[in-house]
């Protein structure tokens, strides 16, 4: 497993951009070639084992990333809000820890994220957290800017 953390100051309230992040239609919407092909919902409707599959894939070839919601607790009042997704498909493997608080007006979202990749082993995993970063952060702008 390799780790990875995103850190964006957003001008949006805590409550609504943990409503954007976790809105798994805007993660339909905006990821290339992936669809939430089991379990798609809103962040309201989120709760402790929560499973949800997105679907990979370009022509034939592709892979599930299914993933079950561990814990979640949205943000209330001056507390942040938290959710724990694990991972646990046949291919990706991992856990993201999400922090959304509040921050100068606006809010801070904090995405961490153990990646792992099975059967490519180390450098596998080495790979797929140094690209991470580079395809979380865009996708955790554009959800921020313009939601589900």
């Amino acid at each position: 497993m390799r780790h990875f953390e995103i850190t964006i100051t957003t001008r949006l309230s805590p409550r609504e951009a943990w409503a954007r992040v976790l809105d798994l239609r805007g993660h339909d919407r905006f990821i290339p070639f992936t669809r939430i092909t089991q379990g798609l919902a809103t962040a309201n409707e989120l709760h402790p084992g929560h499973l949800f599959t997105a679907r990979t894939a370009v022509g034939p070839v592709g892979f599930d990333d299914v993933m079950t919601v561990e814990s979640i607790t949205p943000p209330t009042g001056s507390a942040p809000g938290k959710a724990r997704i694990v991972k646990g498909g046949p291919l990706v493997l991992g856990a993201v820890d999400l922090t959304v608080s509040a921050h100068d007006g606006g809010s801070t979202v904090r995405w961490s994220q153990d990646v792992g990749v099975a059967r490519l082993g180390r450098a596998g995993s080495w790979a797929a957290a140094a690209v991470a970063p580079l395809l979380y952060r865009p996708l955790l702008k554009r959800l921020l800017r313009h939601g589900g």
